[in-house]
C-alpha cells in the first residue's frame, strides 16, 4: 500500500488559491487521508480541480480524475431538485397535503402532513418502524405500503427532526404519484437534471458504471468514528430509546441488509 505521505496530487488550482491545493494535500501528509478529491467554481468558473491518493486500499488503485464516490445526504439536494422541478411544472403544490397525491398516506396521523412539512424534515417521519430492507426497497410498491402505514412522531409541523434515511424514500413516492411518466426519484433525476447538463452523477448507480471507477469507504476506525461526533450526538445515537438511534442506527443496520 502506498504510503499515504507520499502520496500524489494531480490537477491544479489557479493563481491565487495555492493555499487550497496546499491544504488539500495535507489531508495526506498530516491527516492520513487515502484518497480524495477537490473541486471548486468561482462565478462559473473552475479555479481549483484536485485528486490525489489512493482509491482502494485493497489493490492500491490510483485516485483517478473520474473515481466516483458515495456523497451521502448530498442526495437530499439533488432529491430536492427533482421536487422544485416538478412543482415549476405545477404537478406540485408546496402547501398541498401529501395525501392529496397519494391517498394510502392518510392513515394514522398522517392525513394533515403537507408537502412543506415533508420537505422541512417536520413530518416526524424520521424513523421507519417495519422493517427497510433491500428487499422491500426494491419493491416501490411494497415499500409504498410501508410508508403508507407509518405513524409520525408528533403532529406535524409542531417539531424537526432531521429525516435521515427515510427522506428520500418518501420524496421518491411522491414524484411516482404526481409524474406522469410514474418515474422514479433516480431515473427523473437522470432524464430531467443530470443527462441535460452532462452530469456525471447517480441516484442509483447503474451497471453501466465499471468498479474500477468506484472509490469504496473505508472506516477511520472505531474510536476516530466515534469521538469526532459532538459528546451529545454520542450520547444519543448510543441511546436505544432516541429518536437519534432509531432513525440512524437501527434504520441503517436494516437498509444494509
Amino acid at each position: 500500500m502506498s504510503n499515504p505521505s507520499a502520496a500524489t496530487v494531480n490537477g491544479y488550482a489557479s493563481p491565487g488559491f495555492a493555499g487550497v491545493k496546499t491544504a488539500f494535500e495535507e489531508n495526506f501528509t498530516k491527516r492520513d487521508e487515502l484518497g480524495g478529491a477537490c473541486c471548486v467554481y468561482l462565478n462559473g468558473e473552475k479555479v481549483v480541480d484536485l485528486w490525489g491518493g489512493v482509491r482502494d486500499p485493497a489493490t492500491d488503485a490510483p485516485w483517478e480524475e473520474d473515481t466516483m464516490v458515495l456523497v451521502f445526504s448530498l442526495t437530499k439536494g439533488m432529491s430536492a431538485l427533482v421536487l422544485a422541478l416538478a412543482h415549476s411544472r405545477g404537478w406540485l403544490d408546496y402547501e398541498a397535503r401529501v395525501a392529496d397525491y397519494w391517498p394510502e398516506f392518510a392513515q394514522n396521523g398522517k392525513e394533515a402532513i403537507t408537502v412543506r412539512h415533508l420537505l422541512a424534515h417536520q413530518a416526524g417521519l424520521h424513523a421507519f418502524h417495519e422493517k427497510i430492507d433491500r428487499h422491500v426497497i426494491a419493491n416501490p410498491d411494497m415499500l409504498a405500503t410501508i410508508m403508507a402505514r407509518e405513524v409520525p412522531a408528533w403532529p406535524p409541523g409542531t417539531r424537526n427532526a432531521y429525516h435521515f434515511l427515510s427522506l428520500g424514500f418518501f420524496e421518491g413516492e411522491l414524484l411516482r404519484r404526481i409524474d406522469p411518466a410514474h418515474r422514479s426519484l433516480g431515473q427523473f433525476f437522470q432524464d430531467e437534471i443530470a443527462s441535460p447538463l452532462d452530469l456525471d452523477f447517480y441516484i442509483g448507480l447503474p451497471d453501466m458504471i465499471p468498479n474500477e471507477r468506484l472509490a469504496p469507504l473505508t472506516q477511520a476506525g472505531l474510536i476516530k468514528s466515534v469521538f469526532g461526533y459532538p459528546f451529545a450526538m454520542i450520547r444519543a445515537l448510543m441511546n436505544p430509546w432516541s429518536d437519534a438511534f432509531r432513525a440512524c442506527i437501527v434504520n441503517l443496520m436494516q437498509t444494509n441488509c
